[in-house]
């Protein structure tokens, strides 16, 4: 080869290698099978080395190089075959792909389906370049291996797999978009490899004559169809980088502010424009969910800095940062140093990281209490930390300081006080409600739990015939080889103790083991026609009767419904 002209021998080689490969045959639609199916799954499955496998496979890049080759030389007959072939298998391609869709069902979009939905004039460059080096790589033989790299750059099938699931999917602009890039990626090979073999000599050689018309007439409409989508992709490039630009400046708003807010950090955030305004979903994890006010307060600074109206949605998920024992640490957004732990510029969220910290530390051992997040309350000159705490039992004064110069020490100020916000849970069983620290433990063996199990029934009779008292839950557990048990007694006065030493003189003639009684005497004293009762048996007596009432209406409501 003298330049970019190539021999008779290689013209010939070449002409051959592109005719056969156009060829309408049963092997050539096959291959469009497979290479859609494999395309198909893989953008279904959002996997790019599935993708990249059906490039690899797909016939379709060779019959643009046969049409490009026929109108430089102005073979009529080499054309119509490629054309029928491009065609038929782009027909094939859509068609089946979305037979498939329906088949499949209601899948998923994937991120590898919505990367083809929007193409842009960068997508436009890369086939053109695709374009030269698939056209070049034909014609001269040393770099032909460097053909499967091309197909893998002009993906000619993917966008036609994924039109056709689009569709499927009644997503119709989705699939026009997909089509879209398929067809500039088609005008842009064309185009190029038209030229590309023009330059190396293809039309003037070997029985063609060309002449400057013919070329104006055979190339007009994919020129002219070249320049319309080039300026549609260029539109779309400045739409895109203009989103882009937009959805820079609200991850830049969200994240300023959401890092004031402890263990705060921005996920993922979505954006698109409707009736002038800018609507954004944000999704962060948080310990907390936002306040109305704060979101106000976010959606007016998104619309400073946008320039244009906008309404937030923040999507809260539940979190929080959780370090081992002893390590005090903050932790913020990956960046793009590779570091995430470090502290933060602001004072108030490392005070904050140390409280929760120490508070968690703590409670891992005792089974009993659980945090759930801390702020901040500026009052006066000091700082105060209000913990958020859940639990069986209240924080005692002396935990509180305790855990309180835990924390002014490890952040080394004195001006933090912790406050508690005490929030307690009821336990409940089949034996009814479980009181904080009576439980078996190691004691719970099945003798235990029986003989339990009995103390409980011999005491539920003796209530039996209380008419102003009830028992309304007894907690055991067993200390020192002693059955120890609280009685919950709820009642117009205190539980007499004489009736308590009755009680356990009765277990004591019934069961051999030890039993110490404790009195929780709940005082609740009811006047009404009745006379003195508690305000558990006058609840039961209402809800009781209401129940009832409820039982008897149910048959008569669907009766009238089945009318």
């Amino acid at each position: 080869m003298r330049g970019l002209k190539i021999s008779r021998e290689r013209f010939e080689v070449v002409n051959r290698d592109i005719s056969d490969g156009s060829e309408p045959a049963l092997r050539f639609y096959i291959l469009v099978v497979v290479s859609t199916l494999i395309a198909s799954f893989g953008l279904i499955a959002n996997s790019t080395a599935v993708v990249i496998g059906a490039m690899l496979v797909a016939p379709l890049m060779t019959p643009i190089f046969s049409i490009s080759l026929a109108l430089v030389r102005g073979d009529s007959d080499l054309l119509g075959r490629a054309a029928r072939a491009e065609i038929v298998g782009v027909s094939t391609a859509v068609t089946m792909t979305v037979v498939l869709g329906w088949l499949i069902g209601d899948f998923e979009i994937t991120p590898e389906m919505l990367s083809r939905t929007r193409p842009n004039l960068f997508d436009l460059f890369v086939a053109i370049l695709a374009g030269f080096a698939g056209a070049y790589a034909m014609v001269d033989e040393k770099i032909s291996p460097a053909l499967p790299g091309v197909a893998i750059a002009t993906a000619i099938v993917p966008p036609l797999a994924n039109s056709g699931l689009c569709f499927s999917l009644g997503e119709v602009n989705g699939g026009i978009g997909s089509f879209l890039l398929f067809f500039a990626n088609f005008l842009s090979i064309l185009i190029v490899a038209s030229a590309t073999f023009v330059l190396c000599g293809m039309a003037k050689h070997y029985g063609a004559q060309a002449k400057r018309k013919d070329f104006i007439r055979r190339f007009g409409l994919p020129v002219i169809a070249f320049v319309l989508i080039a300026a549609f992709l260029g539109h779309s490039l400045v739409t895109i980088v203009r989103e882009r630009r937009r959805t820079r400046s609200i991850k830049t708003t969200l994240i300023g502010n959401l890092s004031h807010i402890p263990a705060t950090t921005l996920d993922k955030v979505y954006h698109y424009l409707e009736d002038g305004k800018v609507q954004v979903m944000a999704s962060i994890h948080t310990p907390t969910i936002l306040k109305p006010t704060q979101v106000t307060t976010l959606q007016e600074q998104l619309s400073q800095k946008i320039g244009m109206p906008t309404e937030l949605i923040i999507r809260c998920v539940i979190s929080n940062n959780v370090s081992a024992l002893g390590s005090v640490k903050n932790i913020i957004a990956p960046r793009l140093d590779g570091t995430f732990v470090r502290s933060s510029e602001n004072d108030i969220l490392n005070d904050i990281a140390a409280t929760e910290q120490i508070i968690r530390e703590y409670f891992s051992i005792d089974e009993a209490l659980d945090l759930y997040w801390v702020e901040n309350l500026p009052i006066g000159q000091n700082k105060v930390m209000l913990a958020h705490v859940i639990g069986a039992r209240q924080l005692t004064r002396e935990e509180i300081e305790m855990l309180e110069g835990r924390i002014r020490k490890a952040t080394n100020d004195d001006s933090i006080e912790l406050t508690i916000s005490n929030m307690l849970k009821t336990l409940r069983n089949t034996e009814g409600t479980i009181r904080y620290g009576w439980n078996l433990g190691d004691n719970a063996t099945p003798e235990n739990r029986k003989r339990i199990r009995q103390i409980r029934e011999q005491l539920s009779d003796a209530f039996a015939h209380e008419e102003v008292y009830e028992l309304v839950n007894v907690n055991a557990t067993v200390l020192d080889d002693k059955f120890h048990l609280l009685l919950e007694i709820v009642g117009p006065d205190f539980y007499p103790n004489e009736n308590i030493e009755k009680l356990r003189a009765q277990l004591s003639q019934k069961f051999s083991e030890p039993i110490t009684l404790y009195s929780w005497s709940r005082i609740e004293r009811v006047q009404g026609p009745e006379g003195v009762l508690s305000m558990e048996k006058l609840r039961r007596y209402f809800v009781t009767r209401q129940k009832e009432n409820l039982s008897k209406k149910i048959p008569l409501i669907l009766d009238s419904s089945s009318q």
